[in-house]
């Protein structure tokens, strides 16, 4: 049977008190504290609750709590389950070590007897023990790279510096800020106002607007690991076991402690018309059974994006599904300014006509300036090279170079995301 690992709920108060009390002898590092105190410390904002579900019945459970310095282990409880015991302990231990790594928090200790099971597997996991102080420690590395069910996945830890590094779409990049990302980062001052953090949301625009970039850069800005679901992958296996496998990805994906969970092109599963869907219908009703067991999760956010937010189903982005339906569209002067700023400041020290160039790519979206800002670098630089000319970039160079470059938008296109704006926005 399957182990899922997943965080505390309040409806699993009982099960962790029979769980406790039915682990009196193997329960370790518990025995300095009260039962009445780790109830209390269940609810604490510090505590990191942890359980090990067997198909809806607790295996294991642990409890720590942060504090300024160091992150404390309380209780680790384990039903006997022989082989598997230890495998469970060290499912538990890794999620609460990379929860404990994702606040910043860099060492795990717990204070515990030397002869208590919990030692042997701090041991296990490469704890430094002291026999005279009963103390265990671990330093924790900040993440740089997915492991465990992470790798697996084929998920990303997106560098703490993305969110800043977005320039231009201020509108876009504020409202993500206000209605997303504060409430999910500042949880009990949300919950002090009645502010109930959002589990699920929905980016439209026109492509090459950054609706990717932006779920990257979420989970840049929480700490939390970047996990793709690909539908397109998904179409390419046969019908009977598609819903099988978005069923065991999402299962996989509630195993790690937090994640930006994102689907990509969701009008390919949640189209209105049938024929313009790439999967069939059972993968559809399937990720419909999997939002509301992402909604459960409080350290999961589940980001969908589409090109083609009115062929979606409106069933499908129904307030009960998901908290907000957000624009990202296309960049307009103020913001395509500072993009350009950005990519002139990186590949030239001349003097550039920035105005000219913010006026001369009116439909380009920020990819298209990229790939402008690189094309007027490449011209510099075979000049140089064939010619023997030292200057770098020049205005002409940007402007040669967004004449040669085709936009990805058409009027129509921003006219039909202004429209799709007016009936479809939430937030």
């Amino acid at each position: 049977m399957q182990v899922l690992i997943r965080d505390y709920r309040s409806e699993d108060l009982a099960q962790i008190l029979q769980l406790w009390e039915q682990t009196t002898v193997v329960d370790s590092g518990g025995r300095g504290l009260a039962v009445e105190q780790a109830i209390r410390l269940l609810s604490d904002e510090r505590a990191i609750v942890l359980l090990a579900d067997m198909d809806g019945r607790l295996v294991g459970a642990v409890l720590a709590a942060l504090s300024p310095v160091t992150a404390w282990i309380y209780r680790l409880s384990l039903l006997p389950a022989g082989a598997d015991e230890q495998a469970i302990a060290e499912r538990l231990l890794e999620q609460l070590e990379a929860r404990v790594a994702l606040t910043g928090t860099r060492t795990l200790a717990a204070v515990i007897d030397e002869r208590e099971q919990l030692a042997g597997y701090l041991r296990q996991r490469g704890y430094r023990g002291s026999d005279e102080l009963r103390y265990f420690e671990r330093d924790l590395l900040p993440p740089t790279a997915p492991t465990g069910v992470l790798l697996e996945l084929g998920g990303q830890l997106i560098g703490p510096g993305l969110w800043d590094a977005l320039k231009g779409m201020e509108e876009a990049k504020e409202i993500i800020e206000r209605r997303v990302i504060l409430p999910l980062s500042e949880p009990e001052l949300a919950g002090r106002h009645g502010v109930v953090p959002p589990r699920a949301i929905v980016l439209f625009g026109p492509p090459g607007t950054g609706k990717t970039t932006f779920a990257k850069g979420i989970a840049s800005r929480l700490g939390w690991p970047f996990v793709e679901v690909l539908p397109a992958e998904l179409a390419a296996e046969g019908a009977e076991r598609q819903a099988k496998l978005l069923a065991d990805a999402f299962g996989r994906i509630l195993e790690l402690a937090s994640a930006v969970v994102f689907v990509d092109e969701v009008e390919d599963l949640a189209a209105t018309r049938h024929e313009e869907r790439r999967v069939t219908p059972s993968i559809t009703n399937e990720f419909l059974k999997q939002i509301p067991r992402l909604r459960d999760a409080p350290h999961h956010l589940l980001v969908c994006a589409t090109n083609w937010v009115a062929r979606l189903d409106p069933a499908f982005l129904r307030p009960g599904r998901f908290d907000y339906v957000l624009p990202v569209g296309p960049p307009n002067a103020d913001a395509r300014r500072p993009i350009w700023r950005r990519y002139i400041e990186e590949i030239t020290d001349e003097e550039v006509d920035l105005e000219a160039l913010v006026r001369a790519s009116e439909l380009f979206t920020p990819a298209d300036i990229e790939f402008a800002a690189r094309k007027a670098a490449q011209r510099a630089f075979e000049r140089e090279h064939f010619q023997r000319e030292r200057h770098r970039a020049r205005t002409e160079d940007f402007l040669v170079a967004i004449a040669d470059t085709k936009p990805t938008l058409t009027a129509e296109m921003v006219s039909g995301f202004d429209d799709d704006t007016d009936r479809f926005a939430r937030f």
